[in-house]
């Protein structure tokens, strides 16, 4: 069945998480690249009653890698795709709630240096392009797979603009957009989507999610809440 999306899923454009985090404290063994990495996952106390927690997809990340592959405008996508995967990186499981679903995942750079270039990729002209094409493909092979909706589509075209003013972390770059699946019989179905990947000191965080409804309230304190131990952790 197809998800219904009225819109997307209202990202916040003034989202500020400031450095809480205290100095180091002596004699205490720093956190691992994993640890670090892992304290930024989203978890389940991030979100309210109501929402649970499922079994992260494994093949996900890699089946947007190869579809990137295929298209030229990606080329910035899939070099900072890559450069996570090489990274000590965590990923959180999918969080739901309805129609709307969320994850994570942190990316530990070895310097700053690094990081900050990595995200300057994602602010590439390309990307809007490059999502478009690349959502369209990831959804239209998921479509597929469900025998009742596969032999009713007609197209699947996703519009996706980048978002200004998203402050998260030290760097932010944010994209949100629609999937329009249009089927046989006439009607267009919605899937509302967006993706934010912020800096948080060396590490990069990427959210994503899908949505039918306006999830601010929900999304806001819950990476507010996983970037505040991101920084806690790059501290310690």
């Amino acid at each position: 069945m197809i998800r219904r999306v009225a819109v997307g899923a209202g990202l916040v454009t003034a989202l500020v998480a400031g450095a809480l985090a205290g100095p180091a404290v002596p004699g205490v063994a720093a956190p691992s690249a994993e640890e670090v990495a892992s304290a930024g996952v989203l978890v389940q106390s991030d979100f309210p009653s109501g929402w649970t927690q499922s079994t992260r997809g494994q093949t996900s990340d890699a089946a947007q890698l190869a579809a990137g592959e295929k298209i030229a405008s990606c080329a910035p996508f899939v070099a900072v795709s890559k450069a996570n995967r090489r990274n000590p990186r965590a990923k959180s499981p999918n969080f739901d709630h309805e129609q709307s679903d969320v994850t994570n995942t942190v990316s530990l750079y070895p310097s700053t240096a690094k990081a900050v270039a990595a995200i300057g990729m994602l602010a590439d002209a390309r990307l809007p392009g490059c999502l478009e094409k690349l959502f369209s493909s990831v959804f239209e092979r998921q479509l597929a797979k469900d025998a009742g909706v596969r032999n009713q589509i007609v197209s699947v075209d996703t519009s996706i603009a980048p978002v200004a003013d998203v402050r998260i972390g030290d760097q932010a770059v944010a994209y949100q957009g629609t999937v329009d699946v249009v089927l046989k019989h006439g009607s267009t179905q919605t899937i509302g989507l967006g993706v934010v990947t912020a800096r948080v000191g060396r590490a990069l965080v990427g959210y994503s999610w899908t949505s039918d409804t306006d999830i601010s309230s929900t999304l806001q304190p819950a990476i507010v809440a996983s970037v505040q131990r991101l920084q806690a952790a790059q501290s310690a």
